[in-house]
């Protein structure tokens, strides 16, 4: 069981994590502006649009989420061997359940105001009668909305604490020659590819050849198949953790590549129809699977490459990222319902909306979370105000089992 005392923090894949939390607060403020409509992904459509918008929206949902996995599977396997398996599970209990179930109960109506005063026809005009609907109905249409990954997350969790365990069942040998298999392919364009037709495959049950978000209590196992492949492959680079330099080596290449390959991709999307088994629904999953990884290998190598190191503005902004994302939706809402009158480009709402949202969330965040019993229930601690103190740099290529 690899020995973790000594790992600090691994601040390129800390940073990176909140970042694609935090693209979540672009990509909801994108979202009822695009030239395309959403449709049930999104409930409102504003009548100023943008086809700027609409790339923006692809790209982010293309490798968000998948990248963010990879990060979760990283840090989880670094709280189970840390932790134990029933520390692990205590510790995922009180930081994603816990706070799933009471951040839905108390933002979902506030989220169910905003699109419903957006749906209206929005404004300050409309405030008060839409508010005497959602208190008549706060749960209307329940859905887990923007928290679904929490959701996911705390399954992957639970069945990888029942799982490794059971994998240490398995002979030194083939634990060993898994490991060693993964160390010698993760790191190469061979490795990326391979893993992104393994994805690829993950896509082919979707409603379209692209990941699908949950939104139902009930697990769909097309969702659990496609991002445990991500999970998984971010438990594996925490066991093997001494690979992590070689991803920053050319994270240009695969950013690059990750691009051409998600125009391919789009217009493959577009020419696949719902839910078929053609040549050209194939080739759009199997497009989409290299693209995503292209571009997971691609951003984590930035991080890798030039966030890893200490910094008091990053790692705020790390602690905070996990406030602004749950939070976030509702405050988006809201905005773009009070916006929806107003008859200014789409580009324009987009980017109130975006500034509105990061203030309102990082205010709400220092003001009534960082030292509070807020925060010490969400981050496990209460945090001094202002920008922390940070421990000198910890490379994780220097942390060795023993």
């Amino acid at each position: 069981m690899p020995l973790t005392h000594d790992l600090k923090r691994v601040h390129g894949l800390d940073a990176l994590r909140a970042s694609m939390m935090l693209l979540g607060l672009v990509l909801h403020s994108a979202a009822s502006y695009p030239l395309t409509p959403l449709g049930q992904a999104w409930p409102y459509q504003d009548v100023h649009t943008s086809a700027l918008l609409d790339p923006l929206i692809f790209i982010i949902h293309l490798f968000r989420m998948p990248t963010f996995f990879v990060m979760a599977g990283f840090f989880a396997a670094f709280l189970f061997y840390r932790e134990g398996m029933t520390g692990f599970l205590a510790h995922r209990t009180q930081r994603l359940l816990l706070p799933l179930i009471v951040a839905w109960l108390v933002l979902y109506p506030t989220m169910v105001f905003g699109f419903t005063l957006a749906q209206r026809g929005g404004g300050f005009d409309d405030l008060a009668a839409t508010m005497q609907i959602t208190v008549a109905a706060p749960y209307q249409l329940a859905s887990l909305a923007h928290l679904w990954f929490i959701y996911y997350l705390f399954i992957f969790c639970v069945l990888a604490a029942l799982v490794v365990p059971l994998l240490d069942w398995l002979p030194a040998t083939t634990r060993g020659s898994v490991v060693s298999r993964f160390g010698r392919l993760a790191p190469t364009a061979v490795g990326c590819l391979t893993i992104g037709v393994i994805s690829g495959i993950t896509l082919l049950p979707m409603s379209r050849p692209m990941l699908d978000t949950p939104t139902s209590l009930i697990p769909a196992m097309r969702v659990v198949l496609a991002y445990g492949v991500f999970f998984s492959f971010g438990w594996l680079l925490f066991v093997r953790r001494d690979l992590l330099p070689s991803f920053g080596r050319h994270p240009g290449r695969y950013l690059a590549g990750g691009l051409a390959t998600s125009v391919m991709y789009l217009v493959s999307v577009l020419q696949s129809p719902f839910a078929s088994p053609s040549a050209t629904h194939v080739l759009a999953a199997m497009l989409g699977g290299i693209a995503m990884w292209l571009l997971v290998y691609g951003v984590t190598g930035l991080f890798v490459r030039y966030a890893d190191h200490p910094s008091p503005l990053q790692r705020y902004v790390a602690d905070a990222s996990y406030w602004m994302y749950l939070v976030h939706l509702p405050v988006v809402a809201v905005l773009a319902g009070l916006l929806a009158p107003a008859d200014v480009p789409g580009l324009v709402k987009f980017a109130v909306v975006l500034a509105g949202t990061t203030v309102i969330t990082v205010a709400t965040y220092h003001r009534f979370v960082r030292s509070t019993a807020i925060g010490a229930f969400l981050n496990g601690r209460r945090f001094p105000p202002g920008l922390p103190d940070v421990e000198p740099v910890q490379a994780v290529a220097r942390v060795h089992d023993s």
